[in-house]
């Protein structure tokens, strides 16, 4: 179980992800500009539609830019928190989490007994 309770990962990470990826699916031509190649300006050509427009290359750009994003998102995720616990900073003292942090840290209790 993952405790997210403002779901920022369904909202930034699942839908992020799947927006990336639905633009490698269903990019249109007349929706996709690639950059400027130093001469007439556009460099897309039909490989860089979405794959149902017949492309692929677009779709596989997406996918190496995202296992890129979840590799650098997940390596220095990881420094962090190993950072953390080895300076005693990522959790609370035993006494602090038996009494919770809710009245412990903000004075009062989330839930009603």
């Amino acid at each position: 179980k993952i405790d997210d309770p403002l779901d920022a990962f369904a909202v930034h990470g699942a839908c992020g992800f799947w927006g990336v990826l639905a633009v490698g699916w269903f990019g249109h031509y007349d929706y996709l500009s690639f950059g400027w190649d130093g001469k007439n300006g556009d460099v897309a050509g039909k490989a860089h539609y979405g794959i149902i427009y017949g492309g692929g290359m677009l779709f596989s750009a997406q996918l190496v830019a995202l296992i890129i994003e979840v590799a650098w998102v997940g390596g220095l995720t990881a420094l962090l928190f190993f950072a953390l616990k080895k300076t005693g900073l990522l959790r609370v003292s035993r006494e602090i989490e038996e009494v919770g942090m809710d009245s412990s840290k903000h004075g009062g209790s989330a839930y009603h007994n």
